[in-house]
């Protein structure tokens, strides 16, 4: 059995904000008027895991941010079975 595909969020997290208050700060930017707090965002850094409603909110604005597609098969770990 082969092994079991992972996404590195915290990988993905530290490359591409750094810290919980450039999360907050992206969101803001765009106007996310949302309750998401710094300290919600801090657990995600924690934990590392993004909630998926909020990962793909996350690459929406990156891609507006970087002007392109956010590459994400870097993050991935693991073989398919």
């Amino acid at each position: 059995m082969g092994d079991v595909l992972m996404f590195n969020f915290s990988a993905f997290l530290n490359d591409k904000f750094h810290s919980p208050h450039e999360v907050v700060r992206l969101l803001r930017s765009y106007n996310v008027k949302a309750s998401l707090q710094e300290a919600a965002v801090a657990k995600w850094f924690q934990r590392g895991t993004v909630p998926g409603a909020w990962f793909a909110v996350l690459l929406s604005y990156l891609e507006l941010e970087e002007g392109a597609p956010v590459r994400l098969a870097k993050y991935i770990k693991g073989t398919p079975s």
